[in-house]
């Protein structure tokens, strides 16, 4: 690792997982710890989660240029029927409604704009499926440029049976703000969380995802 990325994943750990300095203060909530990757291949990916066993649907959606994406459906069996899973929407999350699917941006696979992974851990010291969603804005360069990255985190919960939402839905947690920029949000998103890349994530060509 170089000492730049070695900077830029201690900023990190401190936002995502923050020591107690004094026996009385209180760790702010959203901690993460004990991440571990869940791999997905295209088709049905099954897991256990601290809700029971979940559907991770990935198909590839082919453009026949650099725009296409994976779209991923994701479910649960209740009362012998199977569910989808709803991701939650806020004013601070890229969609503000309740979604019943995602789709990644992988662009090339070296420049990729927005990238979707899922992973088990620790919330707050419970156990927790989670998923992060990262995306990079190149702003007005050209999508090979450098940007800025945001990451979504959410985790599975359960609805309380509010009409409209599903009995399970991913549940908004916070965003994070990666330092510096990166030219693939797969890269940034590795540095920020330390889980490996994905299967579908192109080869690094830097630390930052950027060509020299």
């Amino acid at each position: 690792m170089s000492l730049r990325s070695g900077f830029i994943s201690a900023a990190i750990i401190a936002s995502l997982a923050c020591s107690v300095p004094h026996a009385t203060a209180h760790a702010a909530p959203g901690q993460l710890s004990r991440l571990s990757l869940l791999p997905l291949h295209d088709g049905l990916n099954t897991f256990e989660s601290p809700l029971g066993p979940f559907s991770i649907f990935q198909a590839w959606r082919d453009n026949g240029n650099a725009w296409g994406y994976h779209m991923y459906v994701l479910t649960t069996v209740i009362d012998k029927r199977t569910s989808v899973i709803g991701i939650e929407g806020s004013s601070e999350t890229p969609d503000h409604s309740f979604e019943d699917h995602l789709r990644d941006s992988p662009h090339t696979g070296e420049d990729a704009l927005t990238t979707v992974q899922f992973a088990h851990g620790e919330l707050d010291g419970k156990p927790a499926t989670l998923l992060f969603e990262a995306i990079r804005n190149p702003k007005d360069g050209p999508v090979t440029s450098r940007g800025p990255t945001i990451i979504y985190i959410y985790s599975l919960v359960a609805s309380d049976g509010v009409p409209g939402w599903t009995p399970l839905y991913f549940h908004f947690v916070k965003k994070i703000a990666v330092p510096g920029t990166f030219c693939s949000s797969d890269i940034a998103l590795k540095v920020a969380t330390g889980l490996p890349l994905s299967a579908n994530a192109g080869p690094p060509s830097s630390p930052d995802g950027c060509f020299p």
